[in-house]
Formats: C-alpha cells, sequence, structure tokens
C-alpha cells in the first residue's frame, strides 16, 4: 500500500528559531505551521495530530503573534469530511498545539504511546504548561509501546526526548518512506548548515526532556526516511499533498 499525505494548515505562530533548532539562531525569529495531517488508508480518515482552536491557544501565546488561516473543521470540510468522519488520530505527541482538536473527533481511536500518556497526566513541573488535561477528556486511547504498524503501510516509531513518548509517524508513498518527524522541529534540524555537520549531522530540538535522545532520535528518523517531514517547517505544511 502507497498513500499520499494531505497537510491542512490551521494556523502559524512566530517563534524564536532556537526553540526549534537547539538554540542555534535564537535571535532570529520564524514563522512555525500548526498542522494536521490526513491520509485516505484502508477506507478509513487517518489524522496526524489535530493542532488547536485560535481561542484556546491565546492561553499559551505570552506575546507571540498568531495568525489563524481555517479553523478545525474547515481544514477538514477540505477533504471532504467532518471530525466525527475521522477514524484515527495518531498523536505523535501531547503538547496542547498538537491534540487541542481531538476531543472533536469524537469516534476516532487516538493511538498515544504508553510514556507520553503517563507523562501527560503526571509532568514534571519544568513541563507542566506543555500539557491540558482537559484536551484529554473522554478520549479513545490505542495506547502502544515501542515501534507498531497501525494499517498497512503505516507506522509508528518510537523516538524519545522531547518528550518520553514522542512518535514519528511512517508511510510508504510512491516514492519511498516518508516519516512525519513527531518532534517539533524545521528542516535545519536534518539538514544542518555546512559548517555544522561534521560535528552535528542533526540538531536536536530547543525544548526537550531529554536532548540526547532527542538528537539520537533525529538521527534514526533521518537513517530511516527517504522523505523527511519536518513537524513545523511552513514548506510542507503549504503544500497541497507529500510527496
Amino acid at each position: 500500500m502507497t498513500y499520499s499525505i494531505k497537510p491542512l494548515l490551521i494556523g502559524k505562530l512566530k517563534l524564536s528559531k532556537g526553540q526549534m533548532t537547539y538554540f542555534v539562531d535564537w535571535e532570529k525569529e520564524i514563522w512555525i505551521p500548526i498542522v494536521t495531517w490526513y491520509i485516505k488508508a484502508m477506507g478509513q480518515n487517518v489524522l496526524v495530530d489535530t493542532g488547536i482552536s485560535p481561542t484556546d491557544i491565546q492561553r499559551y501565546l505570552y506575546g507571540h503573534p498568531y495568525q489563524e488561516i481555517q479553523s478545525f473543521e474547515q481544514a477538514l470540510n477540505s477533504v471532504g469530511i467532518t471530525p466525527g468522519d475521522v477514524d484515527i488520530v495518531i498523536q505523535t505527541h501531547l503538547h496542547f498545539d498538537h491534540c487541542g482538536n481531538t476531543h472533536k473527533c469524537e469516534n476516532a481511536k487516538v493511538i498515544v504511546q504508553e510514556e507520553e500518556l503517563k507523562f501527560a497526566y503526571s509532568p514534571h513541573a519544568l513541563f507542566y504548561g506543555s500539557y491540558n488535561l482537559g484536551f484529554l477528556k473522554d478520549l479513545h486511547f490505542s495506547i502502544v509501546s515501542g515501534d507498531r504498524e497501525v494499517l498497512p503501510g503505516i507506522k509508528v516509531i518510537l523516538i524519545p526526548g522531547h518528550s518520553p513518548g514522542t512518535q514519528a509517524v511512517s508511510f510508504e508513498t510512491k516514492k519511498g518512506t516518508a516519516i512525519i518527524s513527531g518532534f517539533c522541529c524545521i528542516k535545519e534540524n536534518f539538514f544542518p548548515p555546512e559548517a555544522m555537520r561534521l560535528r552535528w549531522p542533526v540538531m536536536a530540538p530547543g525544548v526537550s526532556v531529554n536532548s540526547l535522545q532527542a538528537f539520537d532520535s533525529a538521527l534514526k528518523i533521518k537513517g530511516l526516511a527517504d522523505i523527511i517531514v519536518p513537524q513545523h517547517e511552513m514548506e510542507f505544511a503549504e503544500r497541497e499533498d507529500i510527496p
């Protein structure tokens, strides 16, 4: 089975680039997308993450600019479905900006790593603000531990570091294996500036519970993927489809 991924851009947020690139270029600001990724697979409607509503994100902005592109419902309508039509949501992790609309998918099975769910319900104080238990209420979780095939040609890959249970999502496409990174990053995390590459073949994200694990996870994804889809790279979020 081969698939095509449709990025559905919900909004964009302006942040320090260093929050993605392990503090490199901290003084530079970039727009990062808030996106849900859609795929039609085996007759089922599958989303990877669901983003967050413009109302809910306000409590987390702390002065950072945010632009709404479309609502979650409008995004799904663009591919001919409603939240109630979603069969599976794969949560790369449970930070607020990745699961804020999941509760709207009331009929969906929500695939999450066991370690991520444990941490979300009892986070370390440093990451308390990254999780919102209200977003997790009444979800139909399907809990996995480690790598797992979700559907033929679609797998989740445990890549801890950014959070304890971050998972990448691998899709077979006509151009090879495409992997949605799972952790918050841009293209430069996988293809650092030439002057850095001998020392850092990848860059860990700037926000991590374990930066060493996050670095190793980025390197793992780079080695597995024919097409890397960085979670917060605007270039990919604005595409019609991938590949």
